[in-house]
């Protein structure tokens, strides 16, 4: 049982905070005459996020920015961009591991795009943000081709529009050296071998379950880059099967179609029919990331799809849009 600064009592009901009005103490169970009452004034219910913090737990309101304006490419936040990172807690979620990429990819947008307009507090910010980000891929071992590309542009970029910028010598200077920083931190980085501890590895998988994998892969490099790692996988990467499942993985009937015409199925070459729909098609899927930024098309608050939001409006269905990086960092003011 917790209770507010407006007298409330709340208690806590399938994950859910639940607002009564009736005596509670630690270790009873409210009776039937008690129960009446929590039917009659919980109507209102406020959803939390619950944090573990040394086995206490608090309450949190959902990260959530509001007061958006327009849709499509019109859609606008008057927010800073301060304001609206704060809001969607960039900073704690840049270090998660679903998050990661997706913020990831926004920094370096924002760098390559917009750092001659930001303030030198946002400026700061942002180093202190790669640095975590650095720090975390470093520690899971994950993301590291990625983040040197990023690290890499961001470097370019930094030195390229030095005069542009907004702010000192100085805090140009600590910014350079934070980015070579974490560089050279990515660049002499090295992957710790796996012990060999008797659980399954990929390469125990099926040669069916392992096509499920790959047919998900979007970029056919990244196929390129399976088969490398070993002969197995080579073996595997390379059959025609692989290639055929992602083409209708990622491709209409129709887009294949175009392509393939009369051939024989048996006489295909899924490779090049992959190709050659990857170039041709305007709806192949994009990235995925392991969570997103979405706008609710109903309260229209932009918030992590993964993380969910307190959405006011629960006379129609839930539904969103998705954002990009990019369409993310064009609604911020700037």
């Amino acid at each position: 049982m917790e209770a507010s600064s407006r007298g409330n009592n709340y208690v806590k009901e399938n994950g859910v905070w639940k607002i009564v009005n009736l005596d509670y103490y630690p270790g009873s169970w409210p009776d039937e005459a008690d129960e009446k009452k929590k039917i009659v004034n919980g109507a209102r219910s406020v959803s939390t996020q619950i944090v573990s913090d040394r086995n206490n737990y608090r309450d949190l309101p959902l990260p959530i920015l509001r007061n958006i304006q327009g849709t499509g490419i019109q859609r606008k936040t008057h927010e800073s961009i301060s304001s609206a990172l704060e809001k969607l807690k960039f900073e704690e979620y840049a270090s998660q591991y679903r998050q990661l990429n997706y913020c990831r990819e926004f920094y370096r947008l924002l760098v390559k795009q917009k750092f001659s307009k930001i303030s030198g507090t946002v400026q700061k910010r942002v180093g202190v943000v790669l640095e975590q980000m650095t720090s975390t891929a470093i520690a899971l071992e994950q993301f590291i081709p990625p983040m040197r590309q990023t690290l890499r542009e961001i470097c370019e970029c930094l030195q390229e529009n030095e005069r542009e910028m907004i702010g000192s010598k100085a805090m140009r200077r600590k910014n350079n050296d934070l980015i070579n920083n974490c560089s050279l931190r990515l660049n002499n980085f090295e992957f710790t071998e796996k012990e060999d501890d008797g659980t399954l590895c990929l390469m125990d998988l099926p040669k069916e379950c392992l096509i499920n994998i790959m047919k998900k892969l979007d970029q056919p490099r990244d196929v390129i880059n399976v088969a490398l790692t070993c002969s197995s996988l080579e073996v595997v990467a390379m059959d025609n099967e692989v290639w055929e499942s992602m083409c209708f993985h990622h491709f209409n009937d129709k887009e294949i179609t175009n392509f393939v015409g009369h051939m024989e199925f048996y006489s295909v070459q899924w490779l090049d029919v992959f190709k050659f729909c990857f170039k041709k098609s305007k709806v192949r899927k994009t990235y995925c990331y392991g969570d997103e930024l979405v706008v609710c098309n109903n309260c229209r608050g932009v918030y992590w799809r993964r993380v969910g939001h307190d959405c006011p409006v629960v006379e129609v269905p839930p539904s969103f849009t998705v954002l990009s990086p990019a369409d993310f960092l064009h609604l911020l003011n700037l």
